[in-house]
């Protein structure tokens, strides 16, 4: 089964500004993206784990804080069947990406999804502790919400996950079962789930073991190859994962 150029339960090695305009229109379920953040001098991307992921992408470390080019939007807006779209950002981003998307169409629900870090690093005097991170999620009428009082909840608490970044070697790796979460609240067996930011793949695993359809694009070499390994059952260190 293919999408386009691209075959369904797949991931790709290429840029996602460029792959997407081979996505027919109105093919996907739904999006599910980890966008880069831009994040502020003194926050995650000096710690030690940013710093190993800046020598793997070999890019300056300024580049961490661009994040995206939103023109990408209007395309994920062209290849969704509906509006049914989660999107991780830093709190920098949050007005940019509520601008858009809630004011997109008519009827556009939108919800500020947490996930709450019981455990984080701790910082200097001055600042608050960096223990959220944030999900916007904007919904068109007619998308279906699935019952289940455990898929419902809009803030999900852990500590931070310290064993999937080590296993996985990506510095904002999220939950799996947070994704597992959302995507069986919002998404039916079959549909199509698309992450354009594919990171590390757990979006895709994700999909995989809900028995959705997915397909993603990763631009780096490095991760993409995680990611590859990851879907085979196999970690950044060569070993056999559960996940």
């Amino acid at each position: 089964m293919n999408l386009g150029r691209f075959e369904l339960d797949n991931i790709y090695n290429e840029d996602c500004y460029k792959a997407i305009k081979d996505i027919p229109d109105k093919s996907v379920d739904c999006v599910y993206i980890d966008i880069p953040y831009i994040i502020q001098s003194g926050g995650a991307s000096d710690s030690p784990l940013s710093q190993r992921a800046k020598r793997l992408r070999n890019i300056e470390l300024k580049d961490l804080k661009d994040g995206i080019d939103i023109s990408i939007f209007d395309d994920l807006d062209r290849v969704m069947k509906k509006i049914n779209i989660f999107i991780w950002c830093s709190k920098e981003q949050i007005i940019e990406i509520l601008n858009f998307w809630a004011n997109r169409r008519d009827k556009i629900n939108f919800e500020i999804l947490t996930w709450n870090k019981d455990n984080p690093t701790p910082l200097c005097n001055n600042t608050w502790l960096p223990d959220i991170e944030y999900c916007l999620y904007f919904r068109e009428g007619g998308v279906k919400l699935n019952d289940g009082y455990e898929y419902k909840s809009k803030w999900y608490s852990s500590p931070i996950n310290k064993r999937d970044k080590d296993k996985f070697l990506h510095p904002t790796i999220k939950p799996l079962n947070l994704v597992k979460r959302h995507l069986l609240h919002t998404t039916q067996p079959n549909d199509i789930v698309l992450d354009c930011f594919l990171g590390s793949g757990t979006t895709a695993v994700a999909a995989k073991e809900l028995g959705r359809h997915y397909i993603g694009f990763e631009i780096n070499k490095d991760y993409f190859k995680i990611a590859q390994d990851r879907l085979n059952g196999i970690d950044a260190n060569g070993q056999y994962s559960l996940f």
